[in-house]
């Protein structure tokens, strides 16, 4: 008796797993093998994007002669900011204090804040950078290919068409009266059916970040389950099959219920995986650490507010600095550091840095020995999942007493704090999503054939599983 009713609440269950696989796989089916088709076109066409080096190859060198301000003096108003950029907007040596979610924008010669850049000043700035056949639109807020969130602080924008052979646009910000990004006719063309649907950033949607973040996390999620649930009924309807007088791996005899059957066994565990990483790339914090330090952590490893350490910086040592495109100031270890970067995207930093970057370190995780700081290989693991720059450190505790930092070797500026969590984040999303696995990543076109493989039998499965829905949605029908 008691075997039979555990007999019957094993069949209860796998109904009801059945059911659900089948109406949810129904409405979910399109959007795996649209997963896996734009993954294998984004494994060659990643997201625009506009280089470090390339942004200040445009830029104008600041003309420090115009300058009248000086550093503490455009700080006096705002002594909670904690960095300064000098940069040239337009005509005007500018400041960009960082204070809050956008920067304020000071006039280097009269110290007002500025608004905007005008309509006529966006024109001048495309005419003078890209030359005069070039067409600006805007301001606007949003647009397709500056719609994530990194670039809020900069809205509003201008696009700048060059109307070349290319489809060249370039964006304006208005408000730092800087280029941040560069897209291409066929760029945009591929990420329509790549980055913008694999990651659904269409504006409307992506503009909103609660609401994309919300929605593709409840959908990804769904579809895992629904993959999972597939994972089981396989291998249950394969059990069964095998206890046939003629053993076999399934007893579907129509075609595409066969092959759905088939493809599942063995593509189970690498959908089921890809599933669940493509979750977690939405995780944003909701089970895996961030990977940022807490706000007293920031306090304590700048060691002094940026006022104080620009308090002695006279107008004249500016002034003596050469010609340079941006110049930046922060503190790190009560230090103050300034970073002066070239028309070439070269970076020159204070003398010291290294050693600022460890008084910080302690100071801000003081339970910890002496942290001892390493260039961080740019194809390193850990490197990759977080998008380190080129010249990143890492600053490592022998007795691992604090947690592994990745820090800009530029500037000193703290990227991220890569404790047990976060690292457990990077094998579960970045290793499993994007095959980015240490020995594969210095082979890339080992890695891009086998991942291609797998996104091409993944959007098979998907098409089995499209043609099985849609029989069953004829008959319900």
């Amino acid at each position: 008796m008691v075997a039979s009713k555990r007999r019957q609440r094993k069949d209860r269950m796998i109904r009801q797993i059945a059911w659900f696989h089948r109406w949810l796989g129904l409405a979910t089916c399109v959007i795996f093998a649209l997963w896996f088709a734009s993954g294998a076109i984004l494994l060659f066409q990643p997201f625009p994007a506009l280089s470090r080096s390339g942004q200040l190859a445009l830029a104008r060198p600041v003309d420090v002669a115009a300058l009248r301000v000086a550093p503490a003096a455009a700080l006096h108003r705002f002594p909670e900011a904690t960095a300064l950029q000098l940069v040239q907007r337009g005509d005007v040596p500018t400041y960009l204090v960082s204070s809050g979610q956008q920067p304020i924008v000071i006039d280097g010669i009269s110290g007002r804040t500025l608004p905007p850049l005008s309509l006529s000043a966006a024109q001048a700035e495309a005419a003078r950078t890209l030359g005069a056949n070039a067409r600006v639109h805007g301001p606007f807020a949003y647009d397709q290919w500056v719609v994530h969130n990194r670039f809020d602080p900069l809205r509003p924008f201008y696009r700048l068409d060059l109307r070349d052979d290319e489809g060249t646009q370039y964006y304006l910000s208005a408000v730092t009266g800087q280029l941040v990004q560069r897209t291409t006719a066929r760029e945009r063309t591929w990420n329509w059916v790549g980055a913008v649907l694999h990651w659904a950033y269409f504006t409307p949607i992506r503009a909103h970040f609660p609401l994309w973040d919300n929605g593709v996390w409840w959908l990804s999620l769904t579809c895992l389950l629904v993959a999972l649930a597939g994972s089981v009924l396989g291998v249950v309807q394969m059990l069964a099959a095998r206890r046939l007088p003629r053993p076999a791996l399934t007893f579907y005899q129509r075609k595409w219920m066969r092959w759905h059957h088939l493809l599942g066994l063995f593509t189970g565990l690498f959908v089921l995986t890809w599933m669940l990483s493509g979750w977690l790339s939405m995780d944003h914090g909701r089970l895996f650490s961030r990977g940022q330090a807490t706000a007293g952590q920031t306090t304590a490893y700048a060691g002094a507010p940026l006022a104080s350490g620009l308090a002695g910086m006279p107008l004249a040592a500016l002034r003596q600095a050469g010609e340079f495109r941006e110049k930046a100031f922060g503190m790190v270890g009560g230090q103050l550091i300034t970073t002066t970067w070239d028309g070439r995207g070269a970076a020159t930093s204070s003398p010291g840095l290294s050693a600022a970057i460890v008084t910080g370190v302690r100071a801000a995780w003081p339970q910890g020995g002496s942290p001892q700081l390493h260039a961080l290989a740019p194809d390193a693991f850990y490197a990759q999942a977080e998008g380190a720059p080129d010249n990143a450190l890492i600053a490592t505790d022998p007795a691992a007493q604090r947690p592994d930092l990745i820090i800009d070797g530029r500037d000193g500026h703290l990227l991220t704090v890569l404790n047990a969590s976060r690292k457990r984040y990077a094998w579960s999303y970045y290793a499993l999503h994007t095959w980015r696995f240490p020995g594969l990543v210095g082979v890339p076109w080992l890695r891009q054939g086998v991942v291609l493989l797998l996104m091409l039998v993944g959007v098979a499965f998907s098409v089995t599983g499209i043609a099985v829905a849609w029989r069953r949605l004829r008959q319900s029908l």
